[in-house]
């Protein structure tokens, strides 16, 4: 779908002596190909509901405005073009994440010839989330107009304050509306009641590409050049991965076009000092590479310091700088690791040493723990124990706030289960936010086991038992059976490095489009552990055992494991999914298992998958 602008009705917003675009938007640097995939390949995307021959061009996207545009695009186009006229002071008020860091770099980078303009984001230890009362304060005295990005949709007290000072304030944001809207002069969020625009997973960052996009088809080259657009496409395609939105397919277009552009050498020099931190090769690089190395190594930065020195670098030219702040966010990564690890540990015990109750939601927390590493570790229990999971941290004056993460399981809408206790409880929550598998809040500290028994209700009213598994039997309390779809066995001939390569270049996965995962049983070849107890293996298949065919295997255990590594002659049966190993310029399979099994097992097919028996969460 290309972009159609009503040139008319758009004229009069346009800079002074700023001629219209064309309908498209180009995508110069990056040709396309018509795919030749292999047989499998094709069977995978089209069992993702994706077509083989889509190349994911650029010019595919959504447009933002028109009739299918995102509401309020327009209108806040042409307040900053009002902006630009009139030169005003401007703050953009970003977040604390991945995300909110590459959102607040696209906008400064796509406005700072054109305005004076600077950022500000909240210390997540000191404001919290969002653009908060204690945030408009910092606003500078001058400013006359505020853009947030990936956030404000929830900010009523901080947008009122700004508003008080006659500063005009712009939205853009993702998350999901509440029952009221904020007092900003414009919205632009794909979520908010009453936008068209399909695309609804759009990232903040892709938010505020998108602004950048509709200034640039309105104002043309003068506000907005085709090639920063472009060039911005690194950034949007590393906060959609970092995010963990939904890869739908406009989300698939700006990943895939923010890949082939790094892998072209086309990269932004920040991003490239951080992959050169992080042992990336941008000529290989993947959407995984964005997801486990250089986002929490970003990510780092607000977890533990300030995401500012994130977005200094992703703005960054200077050399010095760019190879300081990469350093510096590594440095931060690795105590991250630290913090991360400490916290696990202390959370495991509390949690496993409670005994079996119905609670089927985990909610733990400690006046020890450092309330910027919550968020991961209610990942990790959630998926050691397949259960939702809260991890709170004490904050705020005399640390007697309970702030914390929530992560859930497929099928359960977080954001929307803490609206619900929140309509049932008014008071209890003092703020709250998110998306149907992350959410934030805080909170009295004293309330926290009033909050534990509300959150528990509702998952006991909206998530009724499921009945036993055919894997694992039945589990008491298993209301969160999570459901693994497998892409069935590969044959000897698929079973290669080259299937490995096709099935990297026919991504990116992710999301809501799960990268392929293969079932076959084995014959172990060999086997040694690694460090931290995790298992490297040589297996041949099962039936194939003869000739010299052999694929190396590595098992990182998740913690959910009961038993010892398998012994040389073992027969098993394994989900993997297929990868690479490099090293010293020379490429090798390498399966990833994601679950061993007995072999032989149940018949291979679409069966769902859940966790052993959990144990009860624990009170404060």
């Amino acid at each position: 779908m290309l972009l159609t602008i009503d040139r008319d009705a758009l004229q009069a917003a346009a800079l002074p002596g700023a001629a219209l675009p064309g309908a498209a938007l180009p995508a110069a640097s990056l040709p396309m190909q018509v795919r030749t995939e292999p047989d499998l390949i094709r069977r995978l995307l089209l069992a993702r509901g994706a077509d083989p021959d889509d190349t994911l061009d650029l010019n595919t996207l959504y447009p933002p405005l028109g009739p299918q545009g995102m509401l309020g695009m327009r209108e806040a186009v042409e307040g900053i073009l009002h902006a630009i006229r009139e030169q005003w002071p401007t703050v953009i008020v970003g977040d604390y994440d991945v995300d909110g860091a590459c959102a607040s770099a696209i906008l400064l980078h796509g406005l700072d010839h054109v305005l004076p303009v600077r950022s500000i984001v909240p210390d997540r230890l000191k404001e919290g989330y969002g653009l908060t009362e204690s945030v408009a304060d910092r606003i500078p005295a001058d400013t006359k107009l505020v853009i947030t990005v990936d956030n404000g949709i929830s900010a009523h007290a901080g947008i009122s304050k700004l508003k008080d000072r006659g500063i005009r304030v712009i939205v853009t944001d993702h998350h999901l509306a509440g029952p009221t809207r904020p007092p900003a002069d414009i919205i632009v969020n794909p979520n908010q009641p009453g936008c068209p625009f399909p695309a609804k997973s759009t990232c903040g960052a892709g938010v505020a590409w998108y602004l950048l996009w509709a200034l640039h088809a309105i104002a043309g080259d003068r506000a907005v050049s085709t090639s920063t657009l472009e060039s911005l496409l690194d950034l949007v395609a590393m906060a959609t991965v970092a995010d963990m939105v939904p890869l739908d397919r406009n989300n698939r277009v700006l990943v895939a076009n923010g890949l082939r552009r790094i892998r072209q050498g086309l990269v932004n020099p920040g991003l490239s000092g951080l992959m050169v931190h992080a042992g990336v090769d941008y000529r290989h690089i993947t959407e995984q590479d964005f997801g486990f190395k250089l986002g929490p190594r970003l990510n780092a930065a607000g977890r533990l310091a300030h995401i500012q020195t994130g977005i200094w670098l992703l703005l960054s030219r200077d050399a010095q700088n760019i190879d300081q702040w990469s350093q510096f966010l590594d440095t931060m990564n690795a105590q991250r690791k630290s913090i991360q690890s400490d916290i696990e540990r202390d959370a495991l015990e509390i949690v496993n040493s409670l005994s079996m109750s119905d609670d089927p939601v985990i909610c733990v927390g400690s006046d020890r723990w450092h309330s910027g590493v919550v968020g991961i570790v209610a990942s990790k229990l959630k998926e050691r124990y397949q259960r939702p999971a809260f991890v709170f941290a004490s904050t705020g004056e005399m640390e007697q706030t309970a702030q914390g993460s929530g992560r859930s399981m497929p099928g359960w809408h977080l954001r929307d289960a803490l609206a619900l206790v929140d309509a049932r409880h008014p008071g209890l929550i003092s703020r709250f936010g998110g998306h149907a598998m992350a959410a934030g809040l805080s909170f009295p500290k004293e309330y926290f086991n009033a909050f534990r028994q509300a959150i528990n209700q509702v998952a006991l009213e909206q998530n009724p038992l499921q009945g036993a598994n055919p894997l694992q039997g039945a589990s008491h309390g298993n209301r969160f059976a999570e459901q693994v779809w497998c892409d069935g066995p590969l044959r000897a001939d698929e079973l290669n490095l080259e299937m490995a390569r096709s099935i990297q270049m026919a991504g990116p996965w992710g999301q809501g489009f799960p990268e392929p995962l293969f079932e076959n049983d084995f014959v172990v070849m060999g086997s040694r552990k690694l460090n931290g107890g995790h298992w490297k293996l040589e297996l041949a298949l099962a039936g194939n055992i003869v000739g010299n065919e052999r694929v190396e295997a590595v098992h990182f255990l998740d913690g959910r494991e009961t038993g010892e590594i398998p012994e040389v002659g073992t027969r098993i049966r394994g989900r993997y999914q297929m990868g690479i190993n490099r090293w010293k310029g020379r490429e090798t399979l390498q399966i990833q298992l994601r679950q061993v099994m007995p072999s032989p097992a149940p018949e291979i097919g679409k069966l769902p998958v859940s966790s052993p028996a959990w144990r009860n969460p624990a009170a404060w």
